[in-house]
């Protein structure tokens, strides 16, 4: 159930933020939240991560679509194992299929949040980015059980 919680949430959240924005906003009107340090700055990203890319919105839908099956296929296939990973995967799939949504739906992402120092982004960004970060640090700091050779069992 957390899981379901954890994808509504962050599906939800991001296409409402997303649609506020489009209705209350034109492109490329920035709003001052913190005057040089945050704005909410409305654009049309057609590119994938940092804008990279830029027109190619048909290569990821496919590439968006493929990782969305991954997900879902680990998920399934983890049953019970790893809650932690399973949670992670929860948000980082909200983040791909709100994403996914837009770049079906309007051909282009939308993304507001504005750092001014880094590319402008969205919740779904967000979770996807946190969410990878959370799984590099637990591969990272994994505790494995140490392998036993067969010298030693005997």
């Amino acid at each position: 159930m957390i899981l379901l919680i954890i994808f509504l949430l962050v599906l939800l959240a991001d296409q409402y933020s997303k649609l506020l924005v489009q209705q209350d906003m034109i492109i490329g009107q920035s709003i001052p939240i913190i005057q040089r340090i945050f704005h909410f700055t409305y654009v049309q990203n057609t590119g994938g991560a940092f804008g990279i890319l830029r027109g190619r919105t048909n290569l990821f839908i496919v590439v968006s679509i493929m990782v969305i099956l991954f997900i879902v296929y680990f998920m399934l296939k983890e049953e019970k194992k790893d809650t932690f990973i399973k949670i992670v995967f929860s948000g980082v799939l909200g983040g791909a299929i709100s994403n996914l949504i837009d770049r079906m739906r309007l051909g282009y992402v939308v993304d507001f949040i504005d750092f001014q120092v880094w590319p402008v982004f969205n919740i779904a960004d967000s979770a996807i980015s946190v969410g990878l970060v959370l799984l590099l640090l637990r591969l990272f700091f994994r505790k494995e059980k140490p392998l036993v050779s067969k010298r030693q069992e005997q």
